[in-house]
């Protein structure tokens, strides 16, 4: 027992000047508060007159007392019940983690499995191949020699003398030099020139400055209908389907329900082209131009695909007489010889077309079908590749890189794929979330900065960002109308060309928006085109205020105007103040 406290020690030291014995903590306090004199002397302790007691097995402190009574010892009862529970929850949440941790090692270990019998499976593929390959090379050689023999034996009857033994030689060297410099297949020229291309493209974008003379916001807000042009294809079927403003902002190319595609000179104010050859309705209608050279001017020098629901993709080429009318005027354009003549036609679908989308280098253009299929062509018109997706497919886009391709479906889904790899990279569900069947995409269109798109659905507009995968933003008919009869979105959102604004068009309105804060900066209604028109027959007005818009496009990379294409074959222009 110790003479301070007279309970047992469970850390003893013994005064070196009286061999008492102490406990450490108490003897340190006591003499901290006494000058370091030692208890029940004068004398005082250094450090090294303190002396550690070894003992082994360590003391253990006797139980108190208290634990005589019933009460204390159900207070240490359940003390020591609540430490048990303590500790078995514990090891309950270590053994869940550790579950966890094997579970996630066995699919691991699983997908490397998948990864390394998929390997063994194209190297046996591979191998099958070259086997294959060598076989046939010296069959093929042989066939060679014997017409090679049979040629110089026959016809004029003279004798062809072999070669010298160094000549054959050299000439056997030759053709195996030139036969290792095999020509790239065409899907290989694709996949090369998608990754130079989102290289280039990749690289300027970082760089991107707003482009010159880019529309302010400010004139946005005070936005109305500048022009409207009527009586556009034939009016025995009403309806344009589609809608594309070239890079000049001067020639809108448009496809409809009589069949045909229409090209309107804005700034001649009449229709240069109709081309015909679909059987029915028109699809879709975009400008393309091979090499990229007129990807941005446009104008009379580019390309146009069309799709219909014919099942079939047309590809047009411009006349020769284009290159004149392109510098020409509006009194000395000669009209015959300004077109677009048809140069091939595709029939990879067995379905409606979907959509048309042009790939960035303007080399190939991308088809889908309502029967789920989905193809990459040349711009010559020549198939690359070709798949079949698990749905029906209702709207197709390229990324502003060119490297992935954004599918819409009847199920109300996004798929994000990497061409190359055949592999859906994401899967995103753009239907609002309401009772009843899944909504169409009906429209999907990527904006400029490469990680915004855009979403339309039959009663939402969504704005998504792929960083995420999810929505930044989204509108529904009733935040743009407030009326209980709102109609259905018809046209898809359009980013427009620097990547700052969005247009939505629902019933008779176009809304603009400033894109990251989504602010509307302008709501033109419909009925004002009546008034822009200048016509003052009451039947124009009525007519021109019973239209809806079915399609939309950016004019120029300013951003100076909206295009719009109504069920009623007419074309309205939107344009800010600055630029009526």
């Amino acid at each position: 027992m110790l003479v301070v406290s007279g309970e047992a020690a469970s850390e003893p030291v013994v005064s070196a000047k009286t061999g008492t014995v102490y406990e450490r903590r108490l003897l340190e306090k006591y003499a901290a508060e006494h000058s370091g004199r030692e208890p029940q002397t004068d004398h005082v302790l250094g450090e090294d007159e303190i002396i550690a007691v070894r003992t082994d097995p360590p003391a253990v402190r006797p139980r108190p007392p208290t634990l005589t009574s019933i009460p204390a010892l159900l207070s240490t009862f359940q003390n020591e019940w609540d430490a048990l529970v303590l500790e078995t929850f514990t090891l309950k949440q270590q053994h869940t983690q550790v579950r966890q941790e094997l579970a996630q090692a066995l699919y691991q270990n699983d997908a490397a499995c998948r990864v390394i019998a998929r390997l063994v499976r194209e190297r046996d593929e591979a191998r099958q191949a070259l086997a294959t390959l060598q076989a046939q090379v010296p069959a093929t050689n042989s066939a060679a020699a014997i017409g090679s023999d049979t040629q110089g034996g026959g016809g004029s009857g003279a004798r062809q003398e072999a070669p010298p033994a160094g000549d054959r030689g050299t000439t056997m060297d030759v053709d195996g030099a030139a036969g290792d410099e095999e020509p790239r297949s065409a899907e290989e020229k694709y996949y090369a020139t998608a990754a130079e291309t989102a290289k280039r493209l990749s690289a300027v974008r970082m760089k991107r400055e707003a482009p010159a003379g880019l529309v302010s916001a400010e004139a946005w807000k005070i936005a109305r209908v500048a022009s409207v042009v009527e009586s556009l294809h034939t009016s025995t079927k009403p309806g344009i389907t589609s809608l594309q403003t070239d890079g000049t902002g001067d020639l809108a190319l448009t496809g409809a329900m009589d069949n045909h595609a229409e090209v309107y000179s804005r700034s001649r104010d009449l229709t240069l082209a109709t081309l015909k050859g679909h059987t029915k309705k028109l699809t879709a209608a975009v400008w393309a131009a091979k090499g990229g050279s007129d990807l941005v001017s446009g104008g009379f020098g580019a390309r146009i695909i069309t799709g219909s629901a014919d099942k079939s993709v047309r590809v047009w080429v411009p006349k020769p007489g284009n290159a004149q009318a392109a510098e020409g005027t509006a009194e000395a354009l000669d009209l015959r010889a300004v077109g677009w003549t048809k140069l091939c036609v595709i029939k990879e679908h067995a379905a409606e077309i979907a959509g048309i989308t042009v790939h960035p280098s303007g080399e190939y253009f991308a088809t889908a079908a309502v029967d789920g299929s989905w193809a990459i062509h040349t711009i010559d018109g020549d198939t690359i590749v070709s798949e079949t997706l698990g749905a029906p497919l209702t709207a197709i886009a390229y990324h502003p890189d060119g490297m992935f391709l954004g599918i819409g479906t009847a199920a109300g889904q996004v798929k994000v794929l990497d061409v190359r790899q055949r592999q859906v990279l994401a899967t995103l569900d753009a239907s609002p979330g309401s009772s009843g069947d899944p909504a169409p995409v009906r429209g999907l269109h990527f904006s400029e900065n490469g990680y915004y798109f855009a979403t339309t659905c039959d009663h939402e507009v969504a704005i998504w960002d792929l960083r995420k995968q999810k929505k930044s933003r989204s509108w529904t008919c009733a935040d743009l109308q407030d009326s209980p009869d709102t109609p259905p979105f018809a046209a898809p959102a359009r980013f427009d060309g620097s990547g700052k604004y969005l247009a939505i068009v629902h019933g008779r309105s176009l809304h603009v928006f400033k894109v990251k804060g989504w602010q509307l900066l302008a709501s033109v209604e419909m009925a004002s085109a009546a008034a822009a028109d200048g016509s003052s027959d009451p039947k124009t007005h009525s007519t021109l205020a019973d239209d809806a818009v079915e399609a939309i496009d950016w004019i120029g990379s300013s951003s100076s105007a909206v295009a719009g294409a109504t069920k009623l074959n007419s074309l309205i222009y939107f344009a800010p103040s600055e630029n009526n």
